[in-house]
């Protein structure tokens, strides 16, 4: 739901960059079935292709490009140990780009959840990321990533 609120505060679907500021959001959606998160990670996409190519008005790179960064500067430990996130799908819509995740099933639900995030705050000083935990039946949520803190940490 964040994500949405986002893409309209922000103007999915309009052809020129409307913000004024450096933020994404990334929502980890918990499945409780199965004990697996779902991660969509919402960026600019002048802001994505600024950080890998150095030109925010260059082509948006390719998906091998986009995934490494992800690796590189994003990631999801639950119980001390590394999420394997495999990227589902990566979306462009006019100045947003949407890229899914998900992680493996679990056996059982995590008691510590932590989350790595630095996406973007290398090139960008001033840059948020927002970051959302959404379990079913619960409240969500919300810690506020930056270049001095990229770790948050939730239980479920």
């Amino acid at each position: 739901m964040w994500g949405l609120i986002f893409l309209f505060l922000v103007g999915w679907g309009t052809s020129v960059p409307l913000h004024e500021f450096k933020m994404s959001v990334t929502e980890l959606i918990y499945h409780p079935e199965d004990h697996h998160f779902e991660v969509k990670v919402y960026l600019f996409t002048d802001d994505l292709t600024e950080a890998l190519t150095g030109n925010p008005a260059a082509v948006l790179p390719n998906r091998v490009q986009i995934e490494q960064y992800l690796q590189q500067h994003f990631s999801l430990l639950t119980g001390g140990q590394v999420q394997g996130l495999q990227v589902q799908s990566i979306r462009q819509r006019a100045d947003q780009v949407l890229v899914t995740l998900i992680s493996p099933a679990a056996t059982a639900p995590p008691q510590q959840i932590e989350v790595r995030n630095q996406l973007l705050t290398a090139r960008f000083k001033e840059q948020t990321n927002m970051v959302y935990l959404i379990v079913p039946g619960k409240h969500k949520k919300t810690e506020a990533l930056d270049l001095q803190r990229t770790q948050a940490f939730f239980s479920l």
